[in-house]
């Protein structure tokens, strides 16, 4: 618990976990997203609504923080598509960011 990023979020469906993730901030005013995971036992629906509402809330903090924007890096295509339906672009070398 004391490693984690004091920025994060978690989803629940009757008070069981569908998704977490968390901010951690860098270096240059931006925050690296961190930690995004989804609980396997759920169906891909709701775990998509669940990252999609933790990713909101992520957001929008980085935004009340005034933050330059949000790094993430992964090279799994579904979330790379994902990220991009939240304003996110997608660079070279998958790192895909968004600038608020």
């Amino acid at each position: 618990m004391k490693t984690l990023p004091k920025i994060g979020y978690m989803a629940l469906l009757n008070n069981q976990p569908i998704a977490a993730g968390f901010l951690r901030r860098v270096e240059g005013g931006y925050a690296q997203m961190d930690t995004l995971v989804s609980n396997p036992y759920f169906g891909s629906q709701i775990r998509n609504m669940g990252i999609s509402k933790v990713v909101d809330c992520l957001m929008n903090d980085a935004k009340e923080l005034r933050l330059t924007g949000i790094l993430a890096f992964t090279i799994e295509q579904s979330i790379i598509d994902r990220a991009k339906d939240k304003g996110f672009t997608s660079f070279d070398h998958k790192l895909i960011g968004v600038r608020l």
